[in-house]
């Protein structure tokens, strides 16, 4: 990982030289930064609608990221041997495609969580370092930003009207986001494989809004959109901590195929494992960077506070629909797709549920408020302490197993409000605490 010496602009000459490295905003797993690029900035206070994009704030400073697209291994529970997967993994953005060759064969499933500013101008320069296993295979890959409403067709990632990166090379990607909300990116080169193989990760962009708004009372905090009100309103998407969950079903039949180079046939699509930020349940509760599931860095236990207001980042990267249930806290999704619950003239039209329904390719944003600690309930403890446990599951019962074994499993994991408050404010979605 670098940083830039300078965040002045890049010419055109100087970006397509550099392949659109430098500084990283990935914020997963072991690959999370002890910081977020693109803080909150400083400006004047903002003067528009909500929603609107800001029209008087000083850009905020260009974001750099460079992933490598290869292959390797997971581990899910139930499975004697690693599943073989495609994915993508951060590198250094200085270093020649030839140094790369240590990151070959290190996927990371799922793809590093990327996290940027409204505004902000975000380079992302694509590698194709080949795979390892079937070295025989050629495949290209792409960038797609799955929902980015104003890409430019060469940098969308479609094939047929972008570019594809064949293997030893490396291509620049441009974006400039002005829509606050939670987003996705796969690749979309033979994507029907590429997408099951796990070439999928999560992207959200930062509203302008966490630098307050002092016309509206609304101090700088955590917000999931532009909403244009205070945190104390009821239709406020004001925020304590966040955590992004991707979704995704695997089909272990077509990945051990494709490493034994045999034929698949695709319609014939039947998953066998569920899984949230490539794990399957009990492994989606064990704490960020875990050792045992080396190439699975990105944890889904949600730890929380009494009282804490909780943003759940949702995305569908799979073929089917889930149904996530959070027994016990109700639910408001205050977001679809990207774009803020709210009718003609500002009505409010997020809602209250206790499952939230999410299609393939779809995204939901929705905020809980963590229930107090109950010590006459069921009460477990862990390194941080006492807690209550609420799963959040997929309410659909083939999707609790894993590859049809006995027990609970699959798309599971477990909201946990500790006793006396005693987690420090989040500094990276998804944090993780296995002590105080």
């Amino acid at each position: 990982m670098g940083t830039k010496g300078s965040s002045r602009q890049l010419t055109r000459r100087e970006f397509l030289r550099l392949g659109g490295g430098g500084v990283l905003a990935l914020l997963a797993g072991g690959l999370t930064s002890t910081r977020v690029l693109g803080a909150p900035r400083s400006g004047p206070a903002l003067g528009r609608p909500a929603t609107e994009p800001a029209t008087n704030l000083p850009a905020p400073p260009p974001v750099y990221i460079r992933l490598a697209a290869t292959d390797g291994f997971i581990r899910l529970p139930g499975r004697t041997r690693p599943l073989y997967m495609f994915g993508f993994i951060q590198v250094p953005f200085d270093a020649p495609v030839s140094a790369l060759d240590i990151y070959k064969g290190n996927v990371q499933a799922p793809a590093p969580i990327i996290g940027v500013d409204e505004g902000a101008d975000v380079y992302l320069t694509l590698t194709n370092l080949g795979l390892r296993v079937r070295p025989d295979l050629d495949d290209s890959h792409t960038i797609h930003w799955h929902g980015f409403p104003n890409a430019t067709a060469i940098f969308d990632g479609v094939p047929e009207v972008s570019i594809s990166v064949p293997v030893g090379r490396d291509f620049p990607y441009f974006f400039r986001p002005r829509r606050a909300g939670t987003f996705m990116y796969h690749c979309h080169f033979e994507d029907v494989e590429h997408v099951q193989m796990g070439m999928t990760g999560i992207v959200f962009v930062r509203p302008a809004q966490n630098q307050g708004v002092e016309s509206r009372n609304i101090p700088p905090g955590k917000y999931a959109y532009n909403d244009g009100v205070p945190p104390n309103d009821p239709r406020s998407t004001a925020y304590d901590r966040e955590f992004a969950l991707l979704l995704n079903e695997i089909w272990t039949r077509a990945h051990d195929n494709l490493e034994a180079i045999q034929e698949n046939i695709w319609p014939d699509y039947k998953p066998d494992y569920w899984v949230i930020n490539g794990r399957a349940y009990p492994d989606t509760v064990r704490p960020n960077n875990d050792p045992e599931l080396p190439n699975q860095p990105i944890s889904s236990l949600i730890q929380v506070n009494p009282g804490d207001r909780v943003l759940l980042r949702f995305a569908n990267l799979g073929y089917e629909q889930h149904a996530m249930q959070l027994t016990g806290i109700r639910m408001r999704v205050v977001g679809e797709d990207a774009s803020l619950l709210r009718g003609p003239g500002g009505a409010d039209l997020s809602y209250w549920t206790n499952t939230v329904y999410i299609g393939p390719g779809e995204a939901r944003d929705v905020l809980f408020i963590a229930p107090p600690f109950d010590p006459d309930g069921p009460v477990y403890e862990d390194e941080v302490g006492q807690y209550n446990r609420y799963f959040l599951k997929n309410r659909n019962y083939y999707a609790q197993t894993n590859g049809g074994l006995p027990g609970l499993g699959g798309m599971i994991t477990e909201v946990r409000v500790y006793a006396g408050s005693p987690l420090p404010p989040q500094t990276v979605p998804n944090e993780t605490y296995t002590s105080v």
